[in-house]
């Protein structure tokens, strides 16, 4: 996994780009996969600002293992983004950064504002063996959950 910390005084949405893969063109030279699939997106609000923890897959190829395709999922995950282009400016981070970012104290983090594990649970579109379709509403909703919304 490649850990990616981007800092932006205003809202990015991750959500559309999440299980999309491009060319690693981040410029690590320590990182030698071919490929890059976001993951995740974790979402920290401090200070002002929105910090962004981005999760990538490093890959030789961005086909699906077989037991992938057998769910019915398409053969490849999309070609489609350019990394550098998306993220600008950003910083290559360890998995330890990374926990300290979400994992800061509130009285340090001047916020209780904190979303974490994005990740998908299905394929758009399709359910997964034995789970159920769920529309949620706002009663299902615990009193202590942070939604953020594009604008």
């Amino acid at each position: 996994m490649l850990y990616v910390h981007k800092k932006s005084p205003t809202p990015i949405n991750p959500w559309p780009h999440l299980r999309h893969g491009g060319v690693n063109n981040l410029g690590n030279k320590d990182i030698a996969a071919k490929y890059l699939v976001l993951f995740n997106a974790d979402i920290v609000h401090r200070e002002g600002a929105w910090n962004y923890v981005f999760e990538f897959d490093t890959r030789d190829s961005l086909e699906l293992s077989p037991l992938a395709r057998l769910t019915g999922s398409p053969q490849a995950y999309p070609n489609d983004m350019n990394w550098k282009q998306w993220l600008g400016e950003h910083t290559i981070i360890s998995a330890a950064v990374r926990d300290e970012i979400l994992h800061m104290p509130e009285s340090e983090a001047h916020t209780g504002a904190v979303i974490t594990n994005m990740r998908p649970t299905q394929f758009p579109g399709k359910l997964l063996p034995g789970q159920e379709e769920h529309h949620w509403t706002p009663d299902d909703i615990p009193d202590d959950v942070l939604l953020a919304f594009p604008r």
